[in-house]
């Protein structure tokens, strides 16, 4: 077994491995390791990525408002009007990357004390999603298919955000014409939550840093795609707080 310890802010691991003879444990090997320096950096870095975040909040908005402005003015000519136009889209986009940096750095500083639980309809989570959606549908000229459903105690918002992340992936990285189908599974004691797409694939290597911030399996692909690679660590983040586990495949 294998567990975490604190203990007057020093952090340690401690990994207990049994030793048996002939079917009889007769010791055990204890390893404690004194993980305090990594905790500290791990922190450091989170605190950074918290600030650095609330403070491009600002700038952002007003770069995204402005442009807003200039585009509804009737005498911009269609050279500044197309630059002005570039300028509103980068913004979007930006802000987007801004807001998913601020979600993730309150779920890992310890948002876990301010869950609330209520009963969560997960379709209703699901539907709202796709709805949001489903511009970017129309456009790729997707179609979808929702079956099941199911109830959960747990913070609504929550559970809309692994259903609007987990869908956006189904629609970002499908194929053209392509297909998403969401399956939702009550057993009474668990719900399961099932997104598959006819998508671009992806290799087994890459299967084990995809919850890791801005990995990129393809980096020129990150553009024509509108992801902003925080999607899946906010889901992972998610549900480590509700115990849920979370499976990819390809």
């Amino acid at each position: 077994s294998a567990f975490e310890i604190e203990r007057n802010n020093k952090y340690l691991t401690v990994v207990i491995h049994e030793v048996a003879k002939d079917d009889l444990k007769i010791s055990s090997i204890i390893i404690i390791t004194d993980i305090t320096p990594e905790k500290a950096i791990a922190k450091q870095k989170s605190e950074f990525f918290a600030n650095a975040s609330h403070e491009l909040k600002t700038p952002v908005t007003v770069m995204q408002g402005l442009s807003e402005l200039m585009l509804a003015d009737p005498s911009l000519d269609s050279t500044a009007a197309a630059r002005t136009e570039r300028i509103h889209k980068e913004s979007v986009r930006l802000a987007s990357l801004i807001s998913d940096m601020l979600k993730l750095s309150r779920l890992e500083n310890g948002e876990a004390e301010e869950l609330t639980y209520t009963c969560v309809n997960v379709r209703g989570c699901v539907e709202e999603a796709i709805e949001e959606l489903n511009e970017k549908i129309k456009e790729k000229g997707l179609t979808y298919q929702i079956n099941g459903d199911g109830e959960i105690s747990a913070d609504p918002k929550k559970i809309y955000e692994i259903a609007q992340n987990l869908c956006s992936n189904a629609v970002n990285y499908n194929k053209e014409n392509g297909s998403i189908t969401v399956d939702i599974s009550d057993t009474g004691d668990t719900v399961v939550l099932k997104v598959s797409d006819t998508g671009i694939g992806i290799e087994e290597k890459h299967i084990p840093h995809l919850c890791q911030r801005f990995y990129r399996v393809d980096k020129s692909h990150s553009k024509k795609t509108g992801g902003t690679g925080l999607g899946l660590a906010i889901v992972k983040h998610i549900c480590a707080l509700y115990g849920a586990t979370l499976g990819i495949e390809s």
